[in-house]
C-alpha cells in the first residue's frame, strides 16, 4: 500500500507540471501536434521496453476501450488549455475523481470504505482551496472560456475511462507489453484530427520546444510508467484519490520555474490535501465497506 502511495504521489509531481508546459508547448505547437506527438513517441519506447515481439494491437475490447479513452483525453485537454487558463484547467480537470471512482466501483468492483470517502472527502476540499485561489466565478462562466473548462471536464471523464479499462484489460506479460497496445490505439484515434493541415502548423520557440520535451519524456512516457506500477499496487479509486496531489505541486512547481507567488491559502489548501492522503494510506487491509 504505500509503495503505491509513494508511486501515485511520485505521478501526481510529473502530472503538476502538466498545464503550465502545455499552455507553454501551445505558444509553439497545435494541440493535435503535441498529442499526437507525445502518444506516438510514447508508443514506440514502450514497445521497445517490452522486447520487440510484442504486437502493437491486440484483439481485447478494453485495450481498444482504454485507447481511446487516452486519446480521446489527450485531444480534448489540449483544446481545453488551449481555451482557458492553466489554474482554472487544474481546476475543473478534478471532475475525473469522480468519474474514476464511479466507473472503478461499478466496472471494476472496488469497495468504499468509510475511510476511503472521509480520506477522499478531505482530499478533495483541499483541491478546491489550492486551484480555487484568486480566481473568480468569471473565470469558470465566462463564454470565452466557457468551452475550455467543458473540455478539460469531457477530458477528464475520458482519462477516467482508460484508467478503469486498463486495469480491466487481461493480457499476459509486463507493463510494457500492456501500455503498448492501449498507446498504439490512442495514436491511431489522434489521427483523424492530423489530416486538417492547420494541424501541421509549428511555430517553435526555446521555450515551446523545451516544454514539449519535457511533457513526452516526464510528462507521457515517466509518468504513464509510473502510475501502471501504481495500479499494480494499490485500486483504482484510491488512486484517483492520492493523485489530488497534483495541484500542489503544480503550485509548488509554477513557483520553481515560473516565479509565481505562494499564498497562505496554498498552504493551507496542501495541508488539507496531505490530511486526506494521509488518511487513506494509513487504512488498514481490512476496512469496513459502505458500497
Amino acid at each position: 500500500m504505500r509503495k503505491g502511495v509513494f508511486l501515485a504521489l511520485a505521478a501526481a509531481a510529473l502530472w503538476g507540471l502538466t498545464p503550465v508546459a502545455t499552455k507553454a508547448a501551445l505558444e509553439g505547437f497545435t494541440p493535435e501536434f503535441i498529442g499526437f506527438v507525445r502518444l506516438a513517441v510514447a508508443t514506440v519506447l514502450f514497445w521497445l521496453a517490452a522486447g520487440r515481439r510484442t504486437p502493437w494491437f491486440l484483439a481485447d475490447p478494453w485495450i481498444w476501450l482504454a485507447g481511446a479513452g487516452l486519446g480521446v483525453d489527450f485531444l480534448l485537454y489540449n483544446y481545453g488549455v488551449e481555451r482557458t487558463a492553466a489554474n482554472v484547467a487544474g481546476l475543473v480537470v478534478n471532475i475525473e475523481l469522480m468519474s474514476t471512482i464511479v466507473l472503478a466501483v461499478y466496472i471494476l468492483g472496488e469497495r468504499l470504505s468509510s475511510r476511503r470517502v472521509l480520506g477522499g472527502g478531505i482530499t478533495l476540499a483541499g483541491v478546491l482551496i489550492v486551484t480555487a485561489d484568486g480566481l473568480r466565478l468569471s473565470d469558470l462562466t465566462g463564454s470565452s472560456r466557457m468551452l475550455g473548462n467543458v473540455l478539460v471536464m469531457l477530458a477528464g471523464i475520458a482519462w477516467s475511462v482508460f484508467a478503469v479499462a486498463q486495469r480491466r484489460a487481461q493480457i499476459g506479460g509486463g507493463l510494457f507489453q500492456r501500455l503498448t497496445p492501449i498507446f498504439s490505439v490512442a495514436t491511431l484515434v489522434m489521427l483523424p484530427a492530423m489530416l486538417r493541415r492547420e494541424a501541421w502548423g509549428v511555430r517553435g520557440g526555446v521555450l515551446p520546444v523545451v516544454m514539449f520535451a519535457i511533457l513526452t519524456i516526464f510528462g507521457t512516457n515517466a509518468v504513464y510508467w509510473i502510475y501502471g506500477r501504481a495500479q499494480e499496487l494499490i485500486e483504482v479509486s484510491v488512486l484517483s484519490i492520492l493523485l489530488c496531489a497534483i495541484p500542489v505541486f503544480a503550485v509548488v512547481l509554477a513557483y520553481i520555474f515560473l516565479n509565481e507567488r505562494l499564498t497562505v491559502q496554498s498552504f493551507v489548501g496542501g495541508a488539507v490535501i496531505i490530511s486526506g492522503i494521509a488518511v487513506i494510506a494509513t487504512e488498514k487491509t481490512r476496512a469496513k465497506t459502505i458500497i
